[in-house]
């Protein structure tokens, strides 16, 4: 009855792929007292219904693994930066590489798609209230994967840019035109225009020519789609604020405050 209470007052969106989880999370979520707000198969309807519902929580589709929903995250930390968000993930696809992905792409939750209604119902509720959840993982792991993630982040070339700025100058070093660009990441050619100014100073060049060659002497062009690319400081809103933060352990894993 009190859980019930506590999760009255939560707003979920469910962005996921396979009708039969969609259904089944939406029934787990409302037997628990939530109000989903919408549940949707397909990503850019899932995103209008963000803008819509601006609901308390998203749970996002990660299944398969890929830039997709990755990129569906970021985008949702980025415009929505209130919601907080959880990547739901198959067990077959689970693994430290997914996790530390949707953690630097400023996720907050990381959901396996066999959790039982329980620890569903636990997980978004915590979130909700400012933890990290990472999942059946321990404290030891979890400490692990943090200390990945940064050395990660540090290995990253032009470490003054944000992961949107890197992801920007990326499709830059390629060739890219600022109207491919926007296709590619689904903003306005302004908003590049703004990134490719932002972006010069940063990397201490002062034409595109040269960020293009800047890069791709530092290898960017290489990189896969997304080396690092995240919303503007993603990482630190999901994870940097753990040091020093409350934690609870419970039957979905380890969970740390986030901003």
């Amino acid at each position: 009855m009190g859980d019930t209470l506590q999760c009255a007052d939560i707003r979920v969106v469910v962005i996921e792929g396979i009708p039969l989880i969609l259904n089944g999370l939406r029934s787990a979520l409302e037997s628990g007292g939530m109000t989903v707000a919408a549940g949707t198969r397909d990503a850019r309807a899932g995103v209008r219904v963000v803008r819509e519902e601006r609901p308390d929580v998203v749970i996002v589709d990660l299944d398969p693994p890929g830039r997709a929903g990755v990129e569906l995250l970021e985008r949702l930390r980025r415009q929505y930066p209130a919601a907080r968000l959880i990547a739901s993930v198959s067990p077959e696809y689970d693994d430290d590489k997914l996790l530390l992905a949707t953690l630097m792409a400023g996720g907050t939750g990381y959901l396996l798609k066999n959790t039982e209604t329980v620890d569903l119902l636990r997980t978004v509720r915590a979130v909700r209230q400012g933890y990290v959840i990472v999942g059946p993982r321990g404290g030891g792991e979890f400490s692990a994967l943090l200390e990945g993630l940064a050395e990660s982040r540090e290995a990253l070339p032009f470490p003054a840019l944000t992961n949107r700025e890197r992801e920007v100058l990326r499709l830059v070093s390629l060739g890219y035109g600022n109207r491919r660009i926007a296709q590619e990441l689904f903003i306005s050619e302004k908003t590049v225009r703004n990134y490719v100014s932002a972006i010069l100073p940063k990397i201490q060049v002062s034409s595109r020519l040269e960020a293009m060659v800047s890069a791709r002497l530092a290898g960017l062009q290489t990189a896969g789609p997304g080396a690092g690319g995240g919303g503007g400081g993603g990482t630190g809103s999901g994870v940097g604020a753990d040091a020093g933060a409350r934690a609870g352990t419970g039957s979905t894993g380890t969970g740390s405050a986030g901003a």
